[in-house]
């Protein structure tokens, strides 16, 4: 089922995103000082223009993850902490376990 979920939900995105690429070859001006006045030169670079807005998407998914990661850290934390103390109480059981064990009397042979 998750395969074909898969099939259906990627090779559509893939062939947008490919006819997107093949639409969008020409050149852009991408400036890398926001701070220039219309008409001065600054830092810049030519690149396709699919190019400049699949690596913004990818930048900005990346930076989705990074937000996501971070903000879930506290979760990640506590529950380290659980299953720590879970590990430690089902050490306790079992020790407590085998004491109530031990201290049960001894079964009476039966002879018959």
């Amino acid at each position: 089922m998750k395969t074909v979920f898969r099939i259906i939900f990627f090779v559509p995105l893939a062939l947008i995103i490919l006819f997107f690429a093949m639409a969008n070859r020409s050149p852009v001006q991408i400036g890398l000082d926001p701070f220039l006045a219309p008409g001065e030169s600054g830092p810049s670079f030519e690149a396709p223009l699919f190019l400049v807005v699949l690596v913004s998407m990818a930048l900005g998914v990346l930076a989705g993850g990074a937000s996501t990661w971070v903000s879930h850290m506290p979760v990640r934390r506590a529950a380290k902490v659980a299953r720590a103390e879970i590990k430690k109480t089902r050490v306790e059981i079992d020790k407590l376990r085998q004491q109530a064990l031990s201290s049960l009397p001894a079964e009476p042979e039966n002879k018959a």
